[in-house]
């Protein structure tokens, strides 16, 4: 048996220096997607980093049916019919535009992001058509895979993924983004698991794609999460979604804005220096004589004080009823007086998520009907399939494009640099 013991030793040393060079060839300071860029594609720019994003993004969304060998991995595909813990998930709606759950300004919209070929330019990219995902130009699609691509570079911690768009981007918060889709613990555990899978198939080490999974849960698949960086990332907004353990805000996520994080309700995690506030376990020092008789001195005047004004006052009121008496004119009703043509009137939306109500001269401007548009990429606006009545009717629409990302303000700090894994083979 000792030939045999011979050959188990030869393939342990074997496997151990296969991991050692590995660990050599990402060094200690290689982030997670600039190692993997160069390792698949032999090199670390900008162009393997997006390429690794177009692959992964691609995969996760258009499932594995299209590659040679499908049944080599568990994944269907964000935008296909799946199963996420036993519980049967499809997400397509919430980006063909069946569903009014795009954040347009505030309102709930429905508006079709795959008008740029759908599937069918992800699917000739996995199976080698093509040499990218030729996404039709202009398309919604191409909007949201174009942003899909920056923003999951920058959580991939990719050296270069401000290169991935030709113009500067900050990013919506991630609430804020997914305001109107009620999505549970199932839908954003699914679309997160679907990340895991194509990052495997991508050549991601397990270690890597579980520390993946489990960042992404953390930061997006809790309710209320206190706020990060200035940016509110809970995805997970159903009722039904767990709380934040140990403290949420929940208060952070009552008025939700494009960017940054309203502050007004949020509880101060510092207390004024000034006095100890009631119940405070502070020493209490008693008043002196002097300190009594002044608040006495105090208190009369103040007493003086209320009865001159309140003589005033009954006598400016007399003198005000003389005045007033005296034949009163009787006015005949005018068809002018606020008639249906008068220039007066109101405007309201019956939108509950925005509500405009006040009064005006003459037709409302422009800038006063209209909300006020958030600028990004693009001066285009997305084709919307339908949407709850804005304050300005139907031609009054802002024009913006709203991208339906995850986001996020930073990416988890262990995806900055590797951690060699403790254990050994």
């Amino acid at each position: 048996m000792r030939w045999y013991r011979g050959i188990a030793l030869v393939l342990l040393l074997s496997q151990r220096r296969e991991h050692a060079v590995v660990d050599a060839q990402r060094g200690e300071s290689s982030s997670i997607c600039d190692y993997y860029a160069a390792k698949r594609y032999g090199a670390n720019n900008g162009t393997t980093q997006l390429l690794l994003m177009q692959g992964i993004v691609a995969l996760a969304y258009a499932g594995g049916s299209a590659l040679s060998n499908p049944s080599a991995l568990a994944t269907s595909g964000i935008f296909n019919p799946g199963t996420y813990n036993r519980r049967s998930v499809y997400l397509r709606p919430w980006f063909d535009g069946s569903k009014p759950t795009s954040n347009w300004n505030g309102v709930a919209v429905g508006v079709n992001w795959l008008d740029g070929g759908g599937l069918d330019p992800l699917v000739a990219f996995l199976n080698g058509s093509t040499e990218r995902a030729e996404i039709r130009k202009g398309s919604n699609q191409e909007k949201l895979f174009t942003h899909w691509y920056y923003v999951f570079g920058k959580l991939y911690s990719c050296s270069r993924y401000k290169e991935f768009l030709d113009k500067e981007f900050t990013a919506f918060n991630p609430a804020y983004v997914h305001k109107y889709m009620d999505l549970n613990q199932t839908h954003v555990g699914y679309f997160i698991a679907q990340m895991g899978e194509a990052s495997r198939y991508y050549g991601f080490e397990e270690s890597d794609a579980t520390t993946l999974v489990s960042s992404m849960q953390s930061k997006y698949n809790v309710r209320c999460l206190p706020p990060e960086n200035n940016s509110l990332t809970s995805i997970c907004l159903a009722k039904e979604c767990p709380l934040a353990v140990p403290s949420p805000h929940c208060e952070a996520y009552e008025n939700i804005q494009p960017r940054g994080v309203e502050t007004s309700g949020l509880p101060s995690s510092t207390s004024s220096s000034g006095a100890a506030s009631p119940g405070s376990e502070g020493h209490a020092h008693p008043l002196s004589g002097g300190a009594i008789a002044g608040i006495a001195v105090g208190g009369a005047a103040v007493v003086v004080l209320l009865a001159i004004g309140s003589w005033f006052f009954c006598r400016r009121q007399r003198r005000s009823s003389d005045q007033a008496a005296g034949p009163v004119q009787s006015i005949a009703p005018s068809s002018t007086l606020f008639s249906p043509q008068s220039p007066y009137g109101s405007q309201y939306s019956p939108n509950p998520h925005e509500s405009y109500i006040g009064s005006f001269i003459s037709s409302p401007s422009q800038a006063w009907a209209e909300p006020k548009p958030i600028q990004e990429l693009s001066t285009g606006s997305p084709d919307m399939i339908h949407s709850n009545p804005s304050p300005g009717g139907p031609n009054s629409q802002p024009t913006m494009d709203q991208i339906a990302e995850m986001g996020g303000s930073e990416p988890p700090p262990e995806w900055g640099r590797y951690e060699k894994p403790s254990n050994t083979h």
